[in-house]
């Protein structure tokens, strides 16, 4: 766990090169493209860093978060189960598909989700956790249209009571 945060702070701190980098190439290139095309260049190399770190810090934190779910429910006796992890700004979308579970054991589930989010040092960065129990695998495709539809749904509802009450 603490080499996971290692591995993010220190890409965190390292897209920041992505600047230097772009700086060194407008630099260089100056002399032989001209004044415009090192600035886009330059521009394009510092951004591409910048770009690639982030998405690699977010990568380690799916997988992180996949595996330590995957393990909590492991624990409980259940090994079937697809993850989906999407981050955005307020936070991780967190979807679970449990395959060929009752209703029960889905409630089992969801409980050890639960619990392992919430001794997770994660636990702040997660916003939405969906837990569904599907038949097969080929089932995932059409539950998560129904969930995007369904968190679709509530953004709209909660964009709306926030003008309700005057906040937005």
């Amino acid at each position: 766990m603490e080499k996971i945060k290692k591995r993010i702070v220190l890409l965190s701190r390292l897209k920041w090169l992505g600047l230097l980098l772009g700086a060194i190439m407008c630099i260089f290139t100056q002399p032989r493209f001209g004044d415009i095309w090192s600035v886009i260049l330059g521009t394009a190399a510092g951004v591409g860093f910048m770009f690639i770190c982030e998405n690699e810090k977010k990568n380690i934190i799916c997988d992180h978060v996949a595996d330590d779910l995957h393990g909590a429910l492991e624990k409980q006796g259940y090994r079937d189960v697809v993850f989906e992890i999407k981050i955005m700004k307020p936070g991780m979308i967190i979807r679970i598909f449990t395959i060929g579970t009752s209703e029960e054991d889905t409630v089992i589930c969801n409980g050890a989700v639960v619990r392992q989010i919430s001794r997770s040092w994660y636990r702040e960065k997660v916003w939405i956790t969906q837990l569904v129990s599907v038949r097969n695998e080929d089932e995932i495709d059409d539950t998560r249209k129904a969930l995007d539809d369904e968190l679709i749904e509530d953004f709209k509802k909660m964009k709306e009571e926030k003008k309700k009450n005057g906040k937005g």
